[in-house]
C-alpha cells in the first residue's frame, strides 16, 4: 500500500539578489582580486520597462594591478552577465584612476524570461 503524503513536499529555491550577483560575478572577473562594493541601488523604470539601476566601486589594492583594472574596464561593457529574469541594458565606467573604477549598470525586467 503507497501513502500519499497530505501536503506537497516544499521546496525551498535560493535566487540570488541582483546586486549580490553582480558584485560575484564582477569580483569572478577579477579573480578576486579587487573590492568591489555597491555603493547606490535605485529602482528604474520608463514606459514599457522596469529594473535597477546600480553603482559599483572596483577597486585594486596595488599598483602593480594598474594593467589588470585597464584591462577590465576595456571588458566591462560587453561582458554577459548572467543574471536570470534580467538582462544588463547598460554598462557604463564612470570614473577611472590607476587602480579605482566606478561603474554604473542598469539592468532590466526580461519580459520573456520572468525572474
Amino acid at each position: 500500500m503507497l501513502i500519499m503524503p497530505t501536503e506537497p513536499t516544499r521546496r525551498t529555491v535560493f535566487r540570488q539578489w541582483p546586486g549580490s550577483a553582480i558584485v560575484s560575478q564582477i569580483r569572478a572577473l577579477t579573480r578576486s582580486r579587487a573590492s568591489v562594493r555597491l555603493y547606490r541601488e535605485r529602482a528604474w523604470a520608463s514606459i514599457t520597462f522596469s529594473g535597477m539601476r546600480y553603482g559599483f566601486s572596483i577597486a585594486y589594492p596595488d599598483t602593480a594591478d594598474a594593467e589588470a583594472l585597464r584591462k577590465f574596464a576595456r571588458a566591462l561593457p560587453e561582458h554577459e552577465f548572467a543574471l536570470p529574469g534580467y538582462f544588463v541594458a547598460d554598462a557604463v565606467i564612470t570614473g577611472q584612476s590607476d587602480l579605482r573604477l566606478t561603474v554604473e549598470i542598469l539592468i532590466i525586467a526580461d519580459p520573456v524570461q520572468p525572474s
